[in-house]
């Protein structure tokens, strides 16, 4: 009996392939080159897709998750609303683990409670085909064990010489690999190469959390009083951009938008962010979360506390992006490593 792995093998040229038949069906989005460095854009053809090892500044988010969208169009006079829901065939291609990670828990989100319908629309129409990385200095995904993906994907791409290793994570991305693709059984070199990758992967990085995942929560509830928030609130510039590359923040703000003619209106949904001043205002101008400080303290929790009960998972996954953001340097493993250092008594 012919042996059988769990990866198939795609050489270059059937990947170019199976990209056009991808463009040919869908809207696909994936990284492209935009001044020298790697970010999430349209692709029209084989040779716009630059499946860069390096993270892109931005995560896939915003083709689920839009920054702006319309949510109903309302007319006054007639008292009526005509809800919108956009969402079009698409493939995102070239997500790395921690993004995959970062994926599954917004669907969890959007799908708890009162489902929100415009980002489950998007959500069935999008095939999702990861790609493996190497970690920079500022990745930390391996500390919280999101360095590797093991569902959340319809396909997902290994680099190896003169093509890639496929696995399959649904019955849609394999009907897609066998409709545009032509693939073969992988050899034992290609696996071999594959096992040297993974190991110079495993190696390769250098920013850690100095405690397990499971630790983190009890670690921020003791910190509430730590000097570290006065520390980095008085340095950080409350810009949001730690909030606008996170691959898992979800806050919003719902604005109606009147024509001038005073009948015809939207209700748009924009992003909004923990960090910027007016988040936590409310009437009458009070803020409850005044200083930049506690704007702080409230992410960094948001992240590695608050939303673990509730979601059974941390909410921070190791990308690494709000440090490479941060205009003041402010460095997500550097805060929690001193924080750790604080509760451990050293």
């Amino acid at each position: 009996m012919k042996k059988t792995h769990k990866f198939k093998y795609l050489p270059d040229k059937s990947f170019r392939q199976f990209i056009k038949g991808l463009v040919g069906s869908h809207r696909v989005y994936g990284p492209v080159e935009k001044d020298g460095h790697p970010a999430f854009g349209q692709i029209s053809a084989p040779d716009d897709l630059v499946l860069s090892e390096r993270p892109t500044h931005l995560s896939a988010k915003e083709f689920l998750f839009p920054q702006r969208e319309v949510l109903l169009r309302f007319n006054m006079r007639s008292a009526t609303h005509i809800p919108v829901i956009e969402a079009e065939r698409q493939v995102l291609i070239g997500l790395h683990p921690c993004d995959i990670k970062g994926l599954s828990l917004m669907d969890r989100v959007f799908a708890g409670g009162v489902a929100d319908p415009n980002y489950l629309a998007r959500r069935e129409h999008t095939i999702v085909i990861g790609a493996d990385c190497m970690p920079d200095e500022y990745c930390f995904c391996q500390s919280l064990g999101n360095s590797e993906a093991n569902e959340g994907f319809d396909l997902f791409l290994h680099r190896v010489s003169k093509g890639f290793l496929v696995r399959t994570g649904t019955e849609k991305g394999g009907e897609l690999l066998l409709k545009h693709a032509e693939v073969r059984e992988p050899s034992e070199k290609e696996l071999k190469d594959l096992e040297e990758r993974k190991k110079k992967r495993d190696s390769s990085f250098r920013a850690k959390i100095e405690a397990s995942p499971a630790e983190l929560p009890s670690i921020y509830a003791r910190s509430d009083e730590s000097a570290v928030w006065e520390k980095i609130g008085a340095i950080c510039t409350g810009c949001g951009s730690c909030n606008n590359v996170c691959p898992t923040c979800y806050c919003f703000d719902v604005k109606d938008e009147v024509r001038p003619n005073l009948v015809e209106g939207e209700r748009v949904r924009t992003w909004d962010g923990c960090t910027l001043e007016d988040f936590a205002k409310v009437a009458g101008g009070h803020n409850f979360r005044k200083t930049r400080a506690e704007r702080l303290r409230h992410r960094f929790n948001r992240k590695f506390r608050y939303l673990s009960s509730t979601f059974d998972s941390l909410f921070c996954v190791g990308c690494g992006r709000c440090s490479r953001a941060c205009l003041v340097k402010i460095n997500i493993v550097d805060v929690t490593n001193e924080l750790i250092h604080q509760s451990n008594g050293r």
